[in-house]
């Protein structure tokens, strides 16, 4: 067998008392695709920081080709040959696609722009790899999937031979993952070695040669994908049987919770007819440019429609903001918990109460002992692994964040509860942890409307789900009967309404 591309042995961090990796070996050949898999906190970002440079590990040793290196910053990264796509990618939207591959590499002469240059190169990166992308549309232009492309046609400008990719799909609709693996399945023809980073496991075993799993920071096993299985690498990730779900639970909807008719917005959504009863989990699906987010904004009062009625228990209502939608126990928990769920500077408490500092406070004086004890329930109730309630935010992995952004919300006991992508980059734990205070949610009477690109979940936990497509509602059916296959045939206008859908 060739010489690893790629080989870390016995590396170990500490953050503070954290042990965040333990005597952790890895290694990586070329033409192959090793994914790294694990819960929440298991270690795998530290790894990942690692090998980019922006973590120095306190003890073990890194060899490329097998030669001992010192990865002291990303641009010593840069210059192995490594090169990364992060989940929240690092390009900018107002630039074009040439501009953000090249980026502080434009071709110039005499203190100028070579503009048809760089946009030959630009196309010459991307045809070279299968990626069929405007070269002169700006990246905000494009959807999710492109600019996952180009932010890996930015990694592979600068010739790399290995590529870091952390949840790469994460944001992706199925057409947009297909086209993505199909891209990892060129670069591993071509020799390059692929780490890849997912909580997708079965996209993790479509694609992957071998499996390393991690689990608090220790090194658990690394097998090859066709010689284990989902259920053992489930095991070996929680490293115990996943407790039980609340799945088979039925529940009877109640009374009509919220009431939309003829709904519109310009541009965005028409004619939108919805209803969402108390004890019942409605799932929203469509595809991209179905416009089912912009209409979860709105109804979460986000956004005014332009024509149309809502009704909240019986009641005409006009939403003048989040803040009005919430005095009228209706909340929405955005998609995106970086920009818009959590103040990741801000430390996991104050998170856990700025939905209820009105409750908490007198005469404008914030109760500090009684805001520590809803951080301290906060964290109890949703399982949060958080070091301490007075550090970042920003410091708690993804999946946690994630349960955080659920549980500010969550403070406010609403009645009606609006949430976009619920279990996006989280591990497989949190995500049935999710699932099961979605479902004791409704339970206790709420009416959920949950978004989700991720069909499984939506028929893992709808009583019914709508299918807009369009900016238009196609189709209703219900959860627990429904098939993937029969929602994409609404979706994507290649199928016909069923009982109860709407025209």
């Amino acid at each position: 067998m060739a010489a690893p591309l790629l080989a870390l042995s016995g590396v170990s961090k500490a953050f503070g008392t954290t042990q965040a990796l333990a005597g952790v070996s890895f290694d990586l050949y070329p033409g192959e695709v090793h994914a790294l898999v694990g819960e929440n906190g298991a270690g795998k970002s530290t790894l990942l920081a690692v090998l980019t440079g922006v973590v120095t590990p306190d003890s073990g040793t890194i060899a490329i080709d097998g030669k001992h290196v010192t990865i002291d910053g990303p641009a010593r990264a840069q210059a192995l040959g490594i090169g990364t796509v992060f989940q929240e990618l690092s390009l900018a939207g107002s630039l074009t696609v040439a501009e953000n591959i090249f980026a502080g590499r434009l071709p110039t002469m005499a203190g100028f722009v070579r503009w048809k240059e760089l946009r030959r190169r630009a196309r010459e990166v991307l045809g070279a790899f299968g990626m069929e992308i405007p070269v002169d549309r700006t990246v905000d232009s494009l959807p999710a999937g492109a600019r996952q492309l180009v932010e890996i046609a930015k990694a592979l400008s600068l010739d790399s031979r290995i590529l870091l990719l952390d949840e790469p799909t994460s944001a992706l609709t199925n057409d947009e993952v297909e086209a993505l693996l199909g891209i990892v399945a060129r670069l591993k023809a071509r020799g390059m070695g692929v780490v890849y980073v997912s909580h997708k496991l079965s996209e993790v075993f479509r694609i992957a040669d071998r499996i390393t799993v991690l689990r608090d920071g220790c090194l658990v096993g690394t097998r090859p994908a066709a010689a284990t299985s989902v259920s053992s690498v489930v095991r070996d990730m929680v490293g115990r049987d996943l407790a039980p779900s609340d799945e088979d639970a039925r529940r009877t909807p109640g009374a009509i919770a919220l009431k939309a008719r003829g709904l519109s917005r310009h541009g965005e959504f028409a004619d939108i007819d919805l209803e969402l009863r108390s004890r019942e989990i409605v799932g929203l699906a469509g595809l991209v440019g179905s416009r089912r987010t912009e209409l979860a904004r709105t109804l979460g009062g986000l956004a005014a429609p332009h024509s149309g009625a809502v009704e909240v228990r019986g009641s005409p209502i006009r939403f003048g903001s989040p803040r009005d939608a919430m005095a009228l126990g209706v909340v929405y928990v955005p998609d995106d918990r970086k920009s818009e769920g959590l103040f990741l500077s801000r430390s996991v408490m104050d998170n856990a109460v700025v939905t209820t500092l009105r409750r908490l406070s007198r005469f404008g004086v914030i109760n500090a002992a009684s805001s520590r004890m809803v951080a301290h329930h906060a964290v109890d109730r949703f399982r949060i692994k958080a070091r301490g309630i007075d550090l970042p935010a920003g410091s708690l992995s993804g999946g946690n964040q994630q349960k955080l952004m659920l549980a500010k919300w969550l403070a406010t006991n609403p009645g009606i509860v609006i949430v976009n992508e619920p279990t996006k980059g989280v591990d497989i734990e949190a995500k049935r942890e999710i699932h099961n205070h979605l479902r004791r949610l409704a339970e206790a009477g709420a009416a959920i409307l949950a978004v989700s690109s991720d069909l499984l979940e939506l028929l893992a936990i709808s009583d019914r789900i709508v299918i807009m497509r369009e900016g238009r509602v196609v189709g209703t059916v219900g959860g627990r009967a429904a098939t993937e296959e029969e929602i994409m045939r609404l979706a994507a206008g290649a199928g016909h309404h069923g009982v109860g859908e709407a025209a």
